[in-house]
């Protein structure tokens, strides 16, 4: 083997050489990526990120923004990045040397654009109940609340609510809150129903058949709230117009009979009932307390009679009413003292000093019965409690218009009228109050056939 000579001097270069990378091998640089984002709490779409980088020992970036604008980027600090698609979006940075490369990833969430509205509808009509629709229009929410107030249900979190029932009238409010993630956003509409139905009628009579004798006609007041459609039914009775909101009903019979209305209002019904009592037919028409003012009470008092309008009329009413024809008799008296007093014809008006009456009939009467013979007495006025009891009187007409005065209480007046009806008056009191006086008198008198 030969030997080989090595210089002293390559020695030391090599060693120095292989010390040398060993050392390189223990001092490299240490590399990272690391960053930040900056953005606002609000995640609402659109959102915009800043971006912080915060890598070390790097020579090379490289960032992708997933469904960002712009998508990437190699730009050690890239600036600013938008999100407009609802969702998570990754974003991710990749970096190296010449030794090697780390990468870094974080999320953005991205929350809906939002719009808050809604529309409601009222099944049938106003009145409560009322059953109310939702219909819910917004856009972008992730949960909802619903508030309906005075509703059944009275709260919601779905997106769609049911139908809400609403059971009273007033005023009432639907709230609606939506939440996107981010932030919420808040609506509320109102409404009003009128008050649930309430179902209710009142009745009377003619004014010429108030004796409650048959045969009756009477009239209907409607006193329901919240109806639309009504029926009414009588058995054994004529209902006029069964399917108006009023109606007459006429009762030819004496009995007890059940008047009902049905009310409704395409939600519900009710039905009210009373019973009707109707008389029997006595004959005669009895009102007391009439009261007949003096000459000068003629449009305040009134000083004509009509059983078929119900009492005493005024003059002006007599007008007003065109009733000429309808009116039985006058009353006359000159003055407060009562000194001077008559029963008249409506024919006779302007005679007693009264305006003309149009169509009026004649009559007869006997102002003075104890001139004639006759013994008048309240028990004989008392029980005349049907027209027959009439015929005990056989005059009914004196041969001149004769006068009473205020010195004989009671007093009775006989009348017969143009179409031979038969009556008596009884005059209670004689009131003096000025230009307002008036007598105080109770009248039978027959009724018309059919009254």
């Amino acid at each position: 083997m030969n030997n080989v000579n090595i210089p002293s001097s390559l020695i030391a270069t090599l060693f120095c050489t292989t010390l040398l990378s060993s050392c390189l091998k223990e001092t490299a640089v240490p590399i990272e990526s690391a960053f930040t984002i900056e953005a606002s709490d609000d995640k609402t779409s659109p959102v915009t990120i800043q971006l912080k980088n915060e890598s070390y020992g790097a020579d090379e970036y490289e960032w992708t923004f997933e469904g960002g604008n712009p998508s990437s980027s190699t730009d050690k600090s890239p600036g600013k990045v938008v999100f407009t698609q609802a969702g998570e979006h990754k974003v991710t940075l990749r970096v190296w040397n010449a030794v090697e490369e780390k990468m870094s990833q974080q999320t953005v969430r991205v929350d809906s654009a939002m719009t808050i509205d809604f529309d409601f509808a009222i099944a049938l009509n106003d009145i409560a109940p009322g059953v109310v629709s939702v219909t819910n229009k917004s856009k972008g929410g992730s949960s909802y609340e619903w508030t309906f107030e005075g509703g059944k249900p009275v709260t919601s979190n779905v997106r769609y609510p049911e139908s809400v029932v609403f059971s009273d009238g007033g005023e009432h409010r639907i709230h609606l809150k939506v939440f996107n993630g981010s932030r919420y956003e808040e609506l509320t509409r109102t409404f009003t129903l009128r008050d649930p139905m309430q179902a209710d009628f009142s009745y009377e009579p003619l004014p010429v058949d108030r004796d409650w004798q048959a045969p009756l006609t009477l009239t209907t007041t409607n006193l329901t709230t919240g109806g639309l459609s009504y029926r009414w039914v009588c058995t054994g009775a004529h209902v006029m117009s069964p399917a108006n909101e009023t109606t007459s009903v006429r009762f030819e019979h004496a009995g007890t009979y059940n008047l009902q209305m049905i009310a409704g209002n395409g939600k519900e019904e009710k039905v009210v009932e009373k019973s009707i009592v109707i008389q029997p037919n006595s004959g005669l028409i009895q009102q007391d307390d009439l009261k007949f003012g003096i000459n000068e009470a003629k449009n305040s008092v009134g000083c004509f009679y009509s059983a078929k309008e119900g009492g005493v009329l005024t003059s002006s009413q007599i007008v007003e009413k065109q009733c000429g024809e309808w009116v039985d008799f006058g009353f006359f008296a000159l003055n407060s003292a009562f000194n001077y007093c008559y029963f008249f014809a409506p024919n006779q008006a302007t005679a007693s000093s009264f305006p003309k009456i149009d169509k009026a009939q004649g009559a007869t009467f006997i102002n003075r019965p104890d001139a004639r013979g006759m013994h008048m007495t309240d028990a004989v006025f008392d029980n005349i409690k049907t027209s027959a009891d009439l015929d005990q009187f056989t005059q009914w007409s004196e041969p001149r218009l004769a006068s009473f005065d205020k010195s004989g209480i009671p007093h009775f007046v006989l009348v017969r009228t143009a179409d031979g009806r038969r009556g008596i008056i009884r005059i209670k009191e004689f009131v003096k109050d000025g230009s307002q006086s008036y007598i105080v008198t109770d009248v039978k008198l027959e009724k018309r056939t059919g009254e």
